[in-house]
């Protein structure tokens, strides 16, 4: 494959006229040879080897002029992944999702309302990088910072007080991880609060300062009335229950808190507004957000063909270098073994010399690729016919030939899985998860994480991995119903039995080899058994490279299973005071 082909009949065609040339010049020169006088006598004059190291030197010019032509046609193969970057800037958008959004001073209720001026402002954000962080007694980020704003707006809907594990109200927390977020990139940052205003741990003041040294600009929307409301408490039916008492048995009436908001947007530059029926606050807001400075970031990753162009680049000038050593007049000194080769190349011409050269480069980088497809080959059969043992030393001999493939961990993550290692399954799928591969891809890894930390007891490292999964893939539905199944079970723990709502992982039944597969290092978007794909060959790393990575996956590993251990540990929710 070449990016202009267009060049290679240009280059034959300029390769044949040059051709053309030395033969006019051959023929000149033997015409003007023979007016000089007889042939016998010029002879004596002319060394016999001139004519035939002109000719060997003609070759050697036309190969190198074709070969030059064939670097400028721009030849390519294999992929590799680049990060793509854009301009946009940084919006995290945080909504209450405490008890006291359930107040329907404002129709629906605060919390829908809330739901409502978001999903506006987010269709007007389109092209800009926004997250959605949701908050109560603690924050945290529902949906990483991104520019799929669909995927936003999908998590935005699921979004309810059962989402925040600790009750309560800290906006000044909020705030807190939402300029943390945003310190991560450049161009203008703001941060869009949608809230009552109620702040149970005084904290606001503090964190909008700390906002406002990391050039964070805040805009509150106020959601509810002065006057306030009793938070009504109803069942999963929606019929009204009471309403919601303090720890006195007090009815607990919830008010806006307009002072605060104002005071905090003020100190970073913003401005504070409340929510009204037709909702122009929204568009207010994003006309000042668009008057801010863009900042560059990567936001994705491309697939790219390779350019090879300097082999054949480096090949010409080699062929150059051979044609200014080849004297006409005087015989080669044979000093050494590059003139044995220059000789060589004279007696049996550039076109017989360069055939043996590229069959030995091509060769090499062929059985190269051949070693870690077999062994990848080999481990799935052994796959397939659940010999998971097996297949993980050929899923490592695979991944030791080719470091930069990320098919042999994805592999030997799902073999793990089957055999129950659930924390080496869980450190394999999130390798793949945190790579530069597509999205897809790395979708599917963090599915499959998903599946693996929930086996293993660990809910919170479930829920987390399903959520990225769907920011990434919002299409997919079975992430979205283990999502659901995950949330349900952290807040009702089902008695201990094998969870039959829960999915088990993708998979085909059998490989199929025939469908175009990605390659240069990009696994299958199959989340389950592996197939078999064909790919071409990665680039090698140094022994020293591979040991010291090595080292350092063997040290992550052993911190993330006593990170897992404590996180299996039994958690106490805080006993607060105001878990409203």
């Amino acid at each position: 494959m070449f990016a202009a082909p267009s060049l290679l009949a240009w280059g034959a065609l300029a390769t044949a006229l040059a051709a053309l040339f030395y033969r006019l010049g051959s023929g000149r020169r033997a015409a003007a040879t023979a007016k000089m006088g007889r042939l016998a006598t010029l002879s004596r004059l002319i060394p016999a080897e001139t004519s035939g190291r002109r000719a060997v030197k003609a070759w050697l010019s036309c190969a190198a002029l074709a070969l030059l032509f064939v670097a400028l046609a721009g030849p390519q193969w294999g992929v590799e992944l680049a990060p793509t970057e854009s301009k946009a800037r940084g919006v995290v958008i945080a909504v209450d999702l405490s008890l006291s959004m359930l107040a329907e001073d404002v129709k629906p209720s605060r919390l829908e309302k809330a739901k409502e001026e978001l999903s506006l402002l987010l269709d007007q954000l389109k092209g800009e990088r926004v997250g959605v962080l949701g908050f109560a007694g603690d924050a945290f980020m529902m949906c990483p910072m991104t520019t799929d704003i669909d995927a936003a707006k999908q998590i935005l809907r699921g979004l309810s007080p059962d989402s925040i594990p600790v009750p309560g109200t800290a906006i000044g927390g909020a705030v807190r991880a939402a300029t943390r977020q945003l310190a991560r990139y450049g161009g203008e940052r703001t941060l869009v609060l949608i809230t009552d205003g109620e702040d149970h741990q005084h904290a606001l003041d503090q964190a909008a300062a700390e906002a406002a040294d990391n050039g964070v600009k805040i805009y509150a929307i106020g959601i509810g009335s002065q006057d306030g409301e009793p938070i009504p408490i109803k069942d999963d039916a929606g019929n009204l229950q009471g309403y919601k008492k303090d720890k006195r048995g007090a009815t607990v009436v919830s008010k806006l808190g307009d002072a605060l908001l104002t005071q905090a947007t003020q100190k970073t530059g913003g401005a504070y507004y409340r929510a009204t029926p037709g909702e122009d606050e929204v568009n207010e807001i994003v006309q000042k957000i668009e008057r801010g400075e863009k900042g560059e970031a990567v936001q994705g990753t491309a697939s790219h063909y390779r350019n090879r162009f300097m082999l054949p680049l480096a090949l010409a000038f080699l062929l150059l270098l051979v044609e200014l050593l080849i004297p006409e007049k005087r015989a080669l000194p044979p000093i050494s073994r590059f003139g044995k080769i220059i000789r060589h190349v004279a007696d049996v011409g550039a076109k017989k010399a360069l055939v043996p050269i590229v069959l030995l480069i091509l060769g090499t980088s062929a059985a190269q690729a051949a070693t870690a497809e077999g062994a990848l080959r080999r481990g799935n059969k052994l796959y397939q016919t659940d010999q998971f043992e097996p297949a993980l030393e050929q899923y490592a001999a695979a991944g030791a030939k080719s470091p930069k493939d990320a098919r042999p961990v994805f592999n030997a993550g799902d073999a793990l899985y089957r055999l129950q290692r659930l924390d080496e399954a869980s450190q394999a799928f999130k390798a793949v998860a945190e790579s530069k591969l597509p999205p897809d891809a790395r979708a599917a890894a963090y599915y499959n994480l998903g599946n693996a930390r929930y086996q293993a007891g660990d809910l919170a490292g479930a829920i987390d991995a399903y959520r990225k999964a769907v920011v990434l893939d919002p299409a997919d539905e079975e992430a979205r119903h283990n999502l659901a199944v995950a949330l349900k079970n952290q807040k009702n723990p089902p008695p201990k039995k094998k969870d039959q709502d829960k999915k088990q992982d993708k998979k085909k039944d059998q490989p199929d080899k025939d469908k175009p597969q990605p390659s240069g290092g990009q696994n299958n978007a199959d989340k389950g058994r592996p197939p078999e794909t064909k790919t071409r060959p990665q680039d090698q790393m140094s022994r020293e490279d591979a040991e010291r990575i090595m080292r350092a996956v063997a040290d992550k590993e052993r911190s993330a299973s006593k990170q897992l251990q404590l996180q299996k540990q039994p958690v106490k929710k805080p006993d607060v005071e105001e878990d409203w």
